[in-house]
């Protein structure tokens, strides 16, 4: 499969946290327009998605600019997600699982 079908990331700990696949603005026409609904599956979950966006001012106030994210839960920081798209325009999500070192 081509790279340009692909999308894949490691999730951080606030995606965990927030229950979210941040998406990255060079990678945004990989998917269907923000607020677009899409069906996302994985294994034997399907569940309809979009991309959403958020205003953020991370680069200082002078800098806003947005984020963008799919909102799905029950993922992990150190998860690694692939995203691919078929000549359909059908997307599923594969999830490596991962873990988090915790030191004392």
């Amino acid at each position: 499969m081509a790279a340009q079908n692909i999308y894949s990331r490691k999730i951080s700990s606030k995606e965990a946290k927030e229950d979210f696949i941040f998406i990255l603005k060079s990678k945004l026409s990989f998917f269907p327009p923000i607020g677009t609904n899409f069906e996302l599956s994985n294994e034997n979950i399907s569940r309809e998605v979009m991309v959403e966006s958020y205003p953020c001012t991370c680069r200082g106030p002078d800098r806003p600019h947005e984020h963008y994210f799919i909102s799905w839960e029950g993922l992990a920081a150190g998860d690694k997600i692939e995203i691919t798209k078929d000549s359909q325009n059908k997307y599923n999500l594969q999830i490596q699982y991962g873990f988090t070192e915790v030191f004392d």
